[in-house]
């Protein structure tokens, strides 16, 4: 091979592996840009809100709405027995009970709360001990309607006795006593719940007491008539009974409320209705006794 030929060659092959070069680069630099131009995918973590508390809730406690709140939450952390919003609505859980102990921020499910009508609610409202007796009421005697699960009342027994007035005569009396303080109020009639702006006189009402207290609310309901009185929600405690010293000795006030206090016009004063021993005279001789 001559000489020329020989350069023409190499010639032709460094073309080539120019071309070749230049070639790869232009590929690059058009992936390069082809990259740039794409939109940059970025892994956003959505979220979604679901029910939670919003402050610390007992066992036995009715969930009212201002223990609730709705809370944004992560999608990858999101539990299948959580409330979402989108699904639920907070009146759902309102007038529910909570079965354990429930911390503020932690989310709400139906394994935490026992919802009206489901078995074994009444069961989760009473407290360890307690029990639930239910007492016959009226318009009157049940405040109009006015009074809702989760509300403290105070327990009245009015009851009749047969005293004697002033002129030995048997007379009917009338008295009001407080039998119980404090009580919470369990259920209305059938219902542990009220629906907003519902308001209708009850026919009875479940009210969470001691074993005692059951022993005497049966007791009143046979002696006499019950009424409730509603009691403010700032009350925090019941008040003591109040003593006044009397000849130097302390006696409780009367606990009780006579007829003669309302209606000045019954004359007479309360009286056990034991008779008068009768007056018997003796004579000895000229001595009478």
């Amino acid at each position: 091979m001559s000489l020329k030929n020989i350069l023409i060659l190499l010639i032709a092959i460094g073309a080539a592996g120019l071309t070749a070069f230049y070639a790869n680069s232009w590929l690059s630099a058009e992936r390069a840009a082809m990259r740039a131009s794409a939109p940059i995918e970025q892994k956003v973590s959505l979220t979604a809100e679901i029910l939670v508390a919003d402050k610390e809730l007992t066992a036995g406690q009715f969930v009212r709405a201002d223990h609730l709140k709705w809370q944004p939450w992560p999608e990858d952390a999101m539990n299948d027995g959580y409330a979402l919003k989108s699904e639920h609505k907070i009146e759902e859980y309102i007038g529910t009970v909570v079965r354990n102990l429930i911390t503020p921020g932690q989310p709400i499910t139906d394994r935490l709360v026992v919802h009206p009508g489901d078995r074994g609610f009444l069961a989760a409202v009473l407290g360890p001990g307690g029990r639930a007796i239910s007492v016959p009421v009226n318009a009157t005697s049940g405040i109009s309607g006015f009074i809702f699960p989760g509300d403290k009342v105070d327990l009245l027994l009015t009851s009749r006795f047969t005293s004697k007035n002033a002129k030995g005569e048997d007379t009917q009396r009338f008295m009001t006593r407080t039998v119980l303080r404090t009580v919470k109020v369990l259920a209305i009639d059938q219902k542990t719940e009220n629906k907003d702006g519902e308001v209708s006189p009850a026919k009875t009402v479940t009210l969470e007491v001691t074993p005692k207290q059951a022993e005497k609310v049966a007791v009143g309901m046979a002696l006499g008539t019950l009424s409730l009185s509603l009691q403010s929600l700032a009350l925090a405690e019941t008040e003591p009974a109040k003593v006044e010293e009397i000849a130097g000795q302390k006696k409780k006030k009367r606990d009780y409320t006579l007829d003669t206090e309302v209606n000045s016009l019954i004359v007479g004063t309360y009286s056990r209705a034991i008779p008068k021993a009768k007056k018997v005279t003796v004579l000895r001789g000229d001595k009478t006794e």
